[in-house]
């Protein structure tokens, strides 16, 4: 398998959609590697538009819906398509397409549908490379490290749910071959992070340099040097851009760690009595006693790839209670800070 174009690699055009009736209604999920974007659509009937947020069909069908960034700094477009049917009957949330996903080995992730109970209908995977598979537990290796937007769809019937996910991968890959080799280093001390980049070149010459730190932020200097707002585990990637004499060919070379960043205050200097957490595994509620705290506290919840997905404050101390019914099955870190104390307590997502 080739490694994908540049263009690519800096947009990543991706959606979720669902429709009702007649009515697709489609919400872009796009990333890029710090380049300004816009937008447009084909839904496949021989309309297009601009930024958009629904479509109306005139009839039932399966239609390839796209949406094709363009770049407005450079000359640059990536477009991502995807079948869509119509009318989409998702049988008032009967199915649940969500999954789950840990990375393997270099450039590879496994993934696994979140639930198969008395499930008798098919599983469609896209991987965001051109590629699909069924299965309730496939692996899928890309060309690329990075993110890769991973889509399943479950039919049953007249009933069908899709769920999209950003699926980020570390390894390397590169489109110069041994021409250019590069990975990096990273140290990290509280939310202040340096990541050092070694450059292996035999036959090209590296012209730009392009970190990503995972967080949405981006650089283009030689040493990476970031702070992060916020704990959690983040996935930076360097990307090199060269060019290869005799025929000044451009190429590029692209690496990707995953990295913890832990608060100022670690699990190891936790200050106050530790909160006391029920029920752990939680189906629909979390419920945290702080009786070591003063004053405001706020509880963030983390899931496995340092994503905050659920959040509480409080003003006054006592006992916090927050919402996660919705969350998929799995571990958690649930994060407490209030008062000048921290505490990081896993967690888990029962099934209902």
């Amino acid at each position: 398998m080739t490694a994908q174009p540049l263009c690519d690699v800096l947009l990543r055009p991706a959606f979720h959609y669902s429709a009702e009736g007649f009515v697709l209604v489609v919400a872009d999920s796009s990333t890029t590697y710090g380049l300004q974007a816009t937008g447009t659509w084909d839904f496949g009937d021989g309309s297009s538009a601009g930024p958009a947020s629904e479509h109306v069909y005139e009839e039932p069908g399966q239609y390839e819906v796209c949406l094709t960034l363009s770049s407005t700094s450079i000359e640059c477009a990536s477009t991502y398509c995807r079948m869509v049917t119509v009318p989409l009957d998702d049988c008032d949330g009967a199915l649940d397409a969500r999954f789950f996903w840990q990375r393997s080995e270099l450039n590879a992730a496994a993934l696994s549908a979140a639930s198969t109970l008395a499930f008798t209908g098919t599983l469609l995977w896209e991987f965001g490379d051109g590629s699909a598979s069924d299965g309730t537990s496939p692996d899928h290796t890309w060309s690329l490290p990075g993110p890769h937007f991973v889509t399943l769809t479950r039919t049953q019937g007249n009933c069908t749910a899709t769920y999209g996910e950003w699926v980020e991968v570390d390894g390397n890959a590169s489109t110069c071959g041994k021409d250019l080799f590069i990975d990096f280093t990273a140290t990290i001390s509280d939310q202040e992070a340096l990541f050092d980049p070694s450059i292996g070149v035999t036959n090209a010459v590296p012209v730009i340099s392009i970190w990503s730190y995972g967080d949405g932020q981006v650089d283009t200097v030689a040493i990476g040097d970031h702070t992060y707002a916020a704990p959690g585990i983040y996935q930076t990637c360097l990307l090199v851009g060269a060019i290869a004499p005799p025929d000044i060919d451009s190429c590029f070379s692209i690496v990707c760690h995953t990295s913890e960043v832990l608060p100022s205050v670690g699990l190891a200097e936790r200050t106050g009595a530790a909160p006391t957490v029920w029920p752990n595994p939680f189906v629909s509620h979390l419920n945290i006693s702080l009786p070591s705290l003063s004053g405001p506290a706020t509880a963030r919840v983390y899931n496995a790839q340092g994503q905050l997905v659920a959040q509480h404050s409080s003003a006054s101390v006592g006992t916090l209670n927050i919402g996660v019914g919705d969350l998929p099955e799995g571990l958690y870190i649930l994060d407490i800070q209030g008062g000048g104390a921290s505490h990081r307590v896993p967690v888990i997502k029962g099934r209902e």
